[in-house]
């Protein structure tokens, strides 16, 4: 037998010993698992996400669910296989909330923006007020060529500061489909304005 097949089964079995012992609690076990995979799970998560900080604190919160499920934890055939996909799905997950936060924090700027500052010549101020109202006829133009369900969206979130769970309940969708929905309006809202103001 090759000393690098010995390596691995060594390895496979001190890992079927973690498990066990974290089965029953152990956190230290948990700790020692965390340290077997991590490395791969971070050069696995920079594949799909550019964000090194970002990906450490998924795998962090992807042990700690791991403790939280460990009742479950020797159903586990291929722990290594099942932290790749697990975290695969959270990124994915977890990305389209960052982006939408990012759509939402865009579109809060759009609507708070504030001419007011410029200090400079009334000719100045009279481009800045004309570009304003072009902005303003833009983003009304933009969400009236959306459709209702999308208008309401954006009204519930913005306009009535509603929950995603709220958002949901009242257009009768999934928590899930309501963010998706948000973030795909406001999306394409950025897109209209953008040519809109070409």
């Amino acid at each position: 037998m090759s000393p690098l097949k010995t390596s691995k089964e060594d390895a496979l079995d001190f890992e079927q010993k973690m498990l066990k012992r974290l089965h029953l609690g152990d956190i230290e076990a948990l700790g020692s698992l965390y340290d077997m995979h991590v490395d791969h799970l971070v050069e696995f998560g920079l594949h799909y996400v550019k964000d090194v900080a970002w990906v450490e604190d998924q795998i962090h919160d992807l042990f700690i669910e791991l403790f939280k499920a460990k009742q479950k934890i020797l159903h586990i055939q291929n722990l290594r296989a099942y932290l790749s996909t697990s975290l695969k799905r959270r990124l994915f997950k977890k990305n389209k909330s960052k982006e939408l936060l990012v759509e939402e924090d865009n579109f809060r700027q759009l609507l708070n923006k504030d001419w007011n500052y410029i200090e400079s010549s009334s000719e100045s101020k009279w481009i800045d007020c004309e570009h304003v109202e072009n902005l303003r006829l833009a983003v009304k133009t933009a969400m009236e060529s959306l459709t209702n369900h999308q208008q309401s969206a954006i009204h519930l979130r913005f306009v009535e500061n509603k929950s995603y769970g709220e958002i949901a309940e009242q257009m009768d969708v999934s928590k899930a489909s309501a963010r998706t929905l948000l973030y795909r309006s406001l999306k394409l809202l950025r897109e209209k304005v953008r040519l809109l103001l070409v």
